[in-house]
């Protein structure tokens, strides 16, 4: 578990700006993204969390400071503040 800012930087698949590009969302990232897996960051204790679609890419590495995050309808940029609490280990680890 880590603390970070995940900012959605493009929206895929629209023809029309949503208005939610550039949206902050900032919390716990629970496990490192998994490909065919939705990313999950918990955003307050009572138990408030973002849920994306299925992630298809991420690129960076697992213990940067930074990685991006492409799903089937967005792709953020994740921004990792501090060490994680608890070890995060990559697909297939």
């Amino acid at each position: 578990m880590v603390s970070v800012t995940a900012r959605k930087i493009r929206e895929l698949g629209t023809e029309r700006p949503s208005g939610a590009s550039g949206r902050l969302y900032t919390g716990y990232l629970i496990s490192y993204p998994y490909i065919g897996r939705g990313m999950v960051i918990f955003r307050d204790p009572h138990g408030h969390r973002m849920i994306t679609t299925p992630v298809k890419r991420v690129l960076g590495e697992p213990g940067g400071k930074m990685i991006y995050v492409e799903t089937e309808n967005s792709v953020y940029r994740l921004e990792i503040h501090g060490e994680p609490l608890f070890p995060m280990r990559a697909a297939g680890e």
